[in-house]
Protein backbone atom coordinates (compact mmCIF):
# COMPACT_ATOMS: atom_id res chain seq x y z
CA UNK A 1 0.00 0.00 0.00
CA UNK A 2 1.68 3.55 -1.14
CA UNK A 3 0.74 5.77 1.59
CA UNK A 4 0.73 9.79 1.18
CA UNK A 5 1.91 12.20 2.86
CA UNK A 6 -0.20 15.39 2.95
CA UNK A 7 1.64 18.40 2.44
CA UNK A 8 4.52 16.97 1.57
CA UNK A 9 6.75 18.28 -1.09
CA UNK A 10 9.25 15.22 -1.13
CA UNK A 11 12.58 14.44 0.00
CA UNK A 12 13.70 18.41 0.58
CA UNK A 13 10.97 18.64 2.54
CA UNK A 14 11.97 15.95 4.99
CA UNK A 15 15.48 17.21 4.76
CA UNK A 16 14.80 20.34 6.06
CA UNK A 17 12.77 19.41 9.07
CA UNK A 18 15.87 16.96 9.77
CA UNK A 19 17.75 20.17 9.61
CA UNK A 20 15.09 22.24 11.51
CA UNK A 21 15.50 19.73 14.38
CA UNK A 22 19.26 19.56 14.19
CA UNK A 23 19.68 23.25 14.65
CA UNK A 24 17.43 23.35 17.77
CA UNK A 25 18.75 20.31 19.17
CA UNK A 26 22.13 22.73 18.52
CA UNK A 27 20.58 25.36 20.45
CA UNK A 28 19.85 23.32 23.36
CA UNK A 29 22.96 22.83 24.33
CA UNK A 30 25.30 25.24 26.16
CA UNK A 31 29.21 25.46 26.42
CA UNK A 32 30.85 27.36 29.39
CA UNK A 33 33.55 29.84 27.73
CA UNK A 34 36.63 26.99 28.60
CA UNK A 35 34.63 24.13 26.87
CA UNK A 36 34.07 26.18 24.11
CA UNK A 37 38.23 27.01 23.70
CA UNK A 38 38.89 23.85 24.18
CA UNK A 39 36.38 22.58 20.74
CA UNK A 40 38.42 25.72 18.61
CA UNK A 41 41.49 24.84 20.27
CA UNK A 42 41.27 21.23 18.75
CA UNK A 43 39.84 22.54 16.06
CA UNK A 44 43.32 24.13 15.00
CA UNK A 45 45.83 21.62 16.45
CA UNK A 46 43.81 19.33 13.35
CA UNK A 47 44.80 22.21 11.02
CA UNK A 48 48.43 22.05 12.61
CA UNK A 49 48.30 25.07 14.15
CA UNK A 50 51.78 25.63 16.22
CA UNK A 51 52.12 25.40 20.18
CA UNK A 52 53.04 28.80 20.33
CA UNK A 53 49.76 29.67 18.73
CA UNK A 54 47.52 27.32 20.88
CA UNK A 55 49.09 29.03 23.89
CA UNK A 56 48.38 33.00 22.56
CA UNK A 57 44.70 31.29 21.84
CA UNK A 58 44.19 30.14 25.68
CA UNK A 59 46.43 33.59 27.10
CA UNK A 60 43.58 35.73 24.75
CA UNK A 61 40.59 34.24 25.65
CA UNK A 62 42.13 33.97 29.61
CA UNK A 63 42.62 37.23 29.72
CA UNK A 64 38.89 37.95 28.33
CA UNK A 65 37.32 35.33 31.06
CA UNK A 66 39.64 37.52 33.68
CA UNK A 67 37.59 40.54 32.85
CA UNK A 68 34.63 39.25 32.66
CA UNK A 69 35.11 37.37 36.23
CA UNK A 70 31.66 35.82 36.92
CA UNK A 71 29.06 37.45 35.02
CA UNK A 72 28.60 35.31 32.99
CA UNK A 73 28.18 31.62 32.58
CA UNK A 74 28.24 30.35 28.99
CA UNK A 75 30.01 31.47 26.04
CA UNK A 76 26.75 32.72 24.09
CA UNK A 77 25.76 35.00 26.71
CA UNK A 78 29.11 37.16 25.28
CA UNK A 79 27.75 40.57 23.59
CA UNK A 80 28.96 42.41 21.46
CA UNK A 81 28.28 45.36 23.84
CA UNK A 82 30.43 43.30 26.18
CA UNK A 83 33.54 43.27 23.77
CA UNK A 84 33.53 46.68 22.72
CA UNK A 85 33.55 47.64 26.71
CA UNK A 86 36.34 45.49 27.26
CA UNK A 87 37.94 46.85 24.30
CA UNK A 88 37.39 50.07 25.71
CA UNK A 89 38.99 49.07 28.58
CA UNK A 90 42.01 47.52 27.11
CA UNK A 91 42.74 51.09 25.62
CA UNK A 92 41.96 52.72 28.56
CA UNK A 93 42.54 51.10 32.29
CA UNK A 94 44.80 48.25 31.36
CA UNK A 95 48.23 48.81 32.53
CA UNK A 96 50.91 46.95 30.78
CA UNK A 97 52.35 44.08 33.04
CA UNK A 98 50.10 45.03 35.69
CA UNK A 99 50.74 41.23 37.21
CA UNK A 100 54.40 42.31 37.45
CA UNK A 101 55.21 45.45 39.08
CA UNK A 102 58.95 45.31 38.06
CA UNK A 103 57.87 45.66 34.39
CA UNK A 104 54.94 48.34 34.59
CA UNK A 105 55.21 51.00 31.79
CA UNK A 106 54.70 54.45 31.70
CA UNK A 107 50.85 55.26 31.05
CA UNK A 108 47.94 53.27 30.66
CA UNK A 109 46.18 50.63 28.45
CA UNK A 110 48.05 48.44 25.64
CA UNK A 111 49.48 49.24 22.45
CA UNK A 112 47.17 49.27 19.29
CA UNK A 113 49.09 46.08 18.01
CA UNK A 114 48.40 44.24 21.12
CA UNK A 115 44.82 45.27 21.45
CA UNK A 116 44.25 44.04 17.63
CA UNK A 117 46.15 40.69 18.32
CA UNK A 118 43.05 40.07 21.06
CA UNK A 119 40.14 41.04 18.62
CA UNK A 120 42.17 38.85 15.98
CA UNK A 121 41.98 35.93 17.86
CA UNK A 122 38.53 36.63 19.56
CA UNK A 123 36.93 37.04 15.65
CA UNK A 124 38.51 34.12 14.74
CA UNK A 125 37.22 32.12 17.55
CA UNK A 126 33.56 33.40 17.36
CA UNK A 127 33.56 32.97 13.50
CA UNK A 128 34.77 29.32 14.45
CA UNK A 129 31.99 28.69 16.79
CA UNK A 130 29.38 30.52 14.77
CA UNK A 131 29.91 28.63 11.73
CA UNK A 132 29.97 24.86 14.01
CA UNK A 133 26.65 25.95 15.87
CA UNK A 134 28.13 26.52 18.80
CA UNK A 135 26.78 29.43 19.29
CA UNK A 136 23.70 31.03 17.67
CA UNK A 137 25.13 34.52 17.28
CA UNK A 138 28.85 35.93 16.34
CA UNK A 139 29.22 39.17 18.57
CA UNK A 140 32.44 39.62 16.84
CA UNK A 141 30.85 40.53 13.22
CA UNK A 142 30.30 43.84 13.27
CA UNK A 143 33.67 44.64 15.58
CA UNK A 144 36.95 45.87 13.98
CA UNK A 145 40.43 46.51 14.42
CA UNK A 146 41.13 49.66 16.28
CA UNK A 147 43.13 52.57 14.67
CA UNK A 148 46.49 54.50 15.90
CA UNK A 149 48.01 57.23 14.86
CA UNK A 150 50.94 55.70 14.46
CA UNK A 151 51.97 51.59 14.41
CA UNK A 152 54.53 51.01 17.30
CA UNK A 153 57.07 49.70 15.94
CA UNK A 154 60.03 47.23 18.03
CA UNK A 155 62.71 49.88 17.74
CA UNK A 156 66.36 48.43 17.30
CA UNK A 157 69.10 49.23 20.45
CA UNK A 158 71.79 51.83 19.50
CA UNK A 159 75.72 51.47 19.33
CA UNK A 160 76.33 52.59 22.74
CA UNK A 161 73.66 50.44 24.52
CA UNK A 162 74.96 47.48 22.17
CA UNK A 163 78.72 48.26 23.58
CA UNK A 164 77.01 48.41 27.32
CA UNK A 165 75.47 45.23 27.08
CA UNK A 166 78.22 42.94 25.83
CA UNK A 167 80.22 44.70 28.16
CA UNK A 168 78.49 43.72 31.28
CA UNK A 169 78.84 40.09 30.72
CA UNK A 170 81.53 38.54 32.79
CA UNK A 171 82.86 35.68 30.23
CA UNK A 172 84.09 33.62 33.33
CA UNK A 173 80.59 32.41 34.42
CA UNK A 174 79.17 30.19 32.10
CA UNK A 175 75.31 31.28 32.01
CA UNK A 176 76.89 35.21 31.40
CA UNK A 177 79.24 33.81 28.70
CA UNK A 178 76.33 32.08 27.15
CA UNK A 179 73.65 35.00 27.35
CA UNK A 180 76.81 36.71 25.36
CA UNK A 181 77.10 34.55 23.23
CA UNK A 182 73.21 34.21 22.47
CA UNK A 183 73.04 38.27 21.96
CA UNK A 184 76.21 37.90 19.30
CA UNK A 185 74.47 35.43 17.52
CA UNK A 186 71.25 37.48 17.51
CA UNK A 187 73.18 40.37 16.39
CA UNK A 188 74.94 38.24 13.56
CA UNK A 189 71.54 36.59 12.04
CA UNK A 190 68.38 38.59 13.23
CA UNK A 191 66.74 34.75 13.98
CA UNK A 192 64.36 34.65 15.94
CA UNK A 193 64.43 33.89 19.65
CA UNK A 194 62.34 31.19 19.71
CA UNK A 195 64.62 29.74 16.55
CA UNK A 196 68.12 30.54 18.30
CA UNK A 197 67.07 28.29 21.27
CA UNK A 198 66.14 25.65 19.50
CA UNK A 199 69.47 25.09 17.69
CA UNK A 200 70.64 21.51 18.05
CA UNK A 201 74.62 20.69 16.71
CA UNK A 202 73.82 19.20 13.28
CA UNK A 203 71.97 22.56 12.70
CA UNK A 204 75.16 24.81 12.45
CA UNK A 205 77.90 24.39 9.49
CA UNK A 206 81.12 24.60 11.11
CA UNK A 207 82.64 24.84 7.84
CA UNK A 208 80.50 26.70 5.62
CA UNK A 209 79.63 28.76 8.18
CA UNK A 210 75.84 28.51 8.37
CA UNK A 211 72.81 27.58 10.70
CA UNK A 212 69.47 26.25 9.26
CA UNK A 213 66.61 26.58 10.51
CA UNK A 214 63.92 23.30 9.93
CA UNK A 215 60.37 24.32 8.71
CA UNK A 216 59.16 22.78 11.72
CA UNK A 217 60.38 25.40 13.68
CA UNK A 218 60.40 28.61 11.31
CA UNK A 219 57.36 30.67 11.60
CA UNK A 220 56.37 30.53 7.69
CA UNK A 221 57.23 26.94 7.83
CA UNK A 222 59.72 27.14 5.22
CA UNK A 223 63.15 25.97 5.95
CA UNK A 224 66.16 28.37 4.87
CA UNK A 225 70.04 28.51 5.73
CA UNK A 226 71.78 31.92 7.81
CA UNK A 227 75.07 32.64 6.90
CA UNK A 228 77.12 33.46 10.41
CA UNK A 229 80.52 35.77 10.41
CA UNK A 230 83.50 33.21 11.49
CA UNK A 231 83.88 34.75 14.67
CA UNK A 232 80.19 33.51 16.17
CA UNK A 233 80.93 29.90 14.79
CA UNK A 234 84.09 29.79 17.02
CA UNK A 235 81.97 30.91 19.98
CA UNK A 236 78.95 28.43 18.78
CA UNK A 237 81.76 25.74 19.09
CA UNK A 238 83.42 26.38 22.00
CA UNK A 239 79.71 26.87 23.51
CA UNK A 240 78.36 23.12 22.35
CA UNK A 241 81.81 21.40 23.32
CA UNK A 242 81.12 22.96 26.93
CA UNK A 243 77.11 21.97 26.76
CA UNK A 244 78.26 18.46 25.75
CA UNK A 245 80.60 18.03 28.37
CA UNK A 246 78.57 18.53 30.51
CA UNK A 247 75.08 16.94 29.67
CA UNK A 248 75.88 14.67 27.20
CA UNK A 249 75.88 14.52 23.37
CA UNK A 250 72.66 15.19 22.64
CA UNK A 251 72.59 18.38 24.07
CA UNK A 252 71.43 21.95 22.68
CA UNK A 253 73.65 24.66 22.49
CA UNK A 254 71.92 26.55 25.00
CA UNK A 255 71.07 24.89 28.08
CA UNK A 256 70.90 26.33 31.97
CA UNK A 257 72.75 25.11 34.80
CA UNK A 258 70.73 22.30 35.63
CA UNK A 259 70.70 20.12 31.79
CA UNK A 260 67.82 21.61 30.72
CA UNK A 261 66.88 23.68 27.39
CA UNK A 262 67.29 27.41 28.04
CA UNK A 263 64.09 29.05 27.64
CA UNK A 264 63.29 32.66 25.90
CA UNK A 265 61.21 33.16 29.17
CA UNK A 266 63.93 32.34 30.99
CA UNK A 267 66.20 35.13 28.90
CA UNK A 268 63.58 37.47 29.17
CA UNK A 269 64.22 37.32 32.88
CA UNK A 270 67.63 37.82 33.04
CA UNK A 271 67.45 40.47 29.90
CA UNK A 272 65.15 42.63 32.66
CA UNK A 273 67.71 42.29 35.42
CA UNK A 274 70.53 43.80 32.97
CA UNK A 275 67.89 46.22 31.94
CA UNK A 276 67.87 47.68 35.28
CA UNK A 277 71.30 47.64 36.17
CA UNK A 278 72.31 49.28 33.10
CA UNK A 279 69.12 52.08 33.23
CA UNK A 280 68.34 50.83 29.82
CA UNK A 281 64.38 51.66 28.99
CA UNK A 282 63.70 48.52 26.93
CA UNK A 283 65.77 45.37 26.11
CA UNK A 284 64.13 42.34 25.06
CA UNK A 285 65.09 39.60 22.42
CA UNK A 286 62.98 40.90 19.49
CA UNK A 287 65.26 43.95 19.77
CA UNK A 288 68.54 42.17 18.79
CA UNK A 289 66.35 40.95 15.52
CA UNK A 290 65.74 44.57 14.67
CA UNK A 291 69.26 45.86 15.37
CA UNK A 292 70.11 42.97 12.90
CA UNK A 293 68.15 44.49 10.49
CA UNK A 294 68.96 47.97 10.82
CA UNK A 295 72.74 47.66 10.84
CA UNK A 296 72.27 45.33 7.72
CA UNK A 297 71.16 47.50 5.80
CA UNK A 298 73.13 50.58 6.89
CA UNK A 299 76.31 48.45 6.41
CA UNK A 300 75.33 48.35 2.61
CA UNK A 301 73.06 45.07 2.50
CA UNK A 302 69.92 45.10 0.14
CA UNK A 303 66.23 44.56 1.40
CA UNK A 304 65.25 41.75 -0.51
CA UNK A 305 68.12 39.35 1.17
CA UNK A 306 67.47 41.02 4.21
CA UNK A 307 63.74 39.67 3.64
CA UNK A 308 65.10 35.90 3.08
CA UNK A 309 67.54 35.73 5.97
CA UNK A 310 64.36 37.03 8.52
CA UNK A 311 61.68 34.96 6.83
CA UNK A 312 59.58 37.57 5.89
CA UNK A 313 56.57 36.51 3.70
CA UNK A 314 56.03 40.03 2.76
CA UNK A 315 58.95 42.39 2.18
CA UNK A 316 56.77 45.34 3.59
CA UNK A 317 57.34 43.68 7.43
CA UNK A 318 61.11 44.03 6.31
CA UNK A 319 60.71 47.43 6.14
CA UNK A 320 59.10 47.69 8.71
CA UNK A 321 61.82 46.44 10.61
CA UNK A 322 64.30 48.72 9.71
CA UNK A 323 63.74 51.74 12.06
CA UNK A 324 66.36 54.77 12.02
CA UNK A 325 66.83 57.49 14.16
CA UNK A 326 67.50 60.74 13.14
CA UNK A 327 71.28 60.22 13.75
CA UNK A 328 71.56 57.10 11.02
CA UNK A 329 69.44 58.96 8.66
CA UNK A 330 72.16 61.79 8.63
CA UNK A 331 74.71 59.47 8.94
CA UNK A 332 73.35 58.27 5.43
CA UNK A 333 72.60 61.49 3.56
CA UNK A 334 76.25 62.61 4.62
CA UNK A 335 77.40 59.05 2.72
CA UNK A 336 75.32 59.15 -0.17
CA UNK A 337 73.97 62.42 -1.15
CA UNK A 338 73.93 63.21 -4.68
CA UNK A 339 74.98 66.65 -4.65
CA UNK A 340 77.84 65.93 -2.45
CA UNK A 341 79.00 63.84 -5.62
CA UNK A 342 78.50 66.54 -7.95
CA UNK A 343 80.09 69.37 -5.95
CA UNK A 344 83.26 66.93 -5.43
CA UNK A 345 83.03 66.28 -9.34
CA UNK A 346 83.26 69.92 -10.10
CA UNK A 347 86.05 70.00 -7.92
CA UNK A 348 87.95 67.68 -9.48
CA UNK A 349 87.40 69.21 -12.87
Amino acid sequence: MTRKYIGSRGPKASADVLKTNVDQKRTEVRYSIDEALEIFVRAKQAEGVRPGTVKGYRDVVRYLSEWLDVEISYIDEITSDMLREYINYLRTDRTPYAEDTQRIRKGKGLSVSTINIRIRTLKTMFRFLTVEGIIPVNPTENISQIKGDEREEVPGLPDEEVDAILASYDDSQFAQWRDKTLILLLLDTGMRIGEALALTADQVDFRQLSVSVPSQIAKNRKHREIPISREIAKRLRQLLDETQSYFGEESMLFMNAYGEPFTDDAFRRRLNRLKRKLGIERLHPHQFRHTFARNYILNGGDLFTLQRILDHADITTTRKYVQMDSEHVREQHNKFSPVRRILNRNKRG
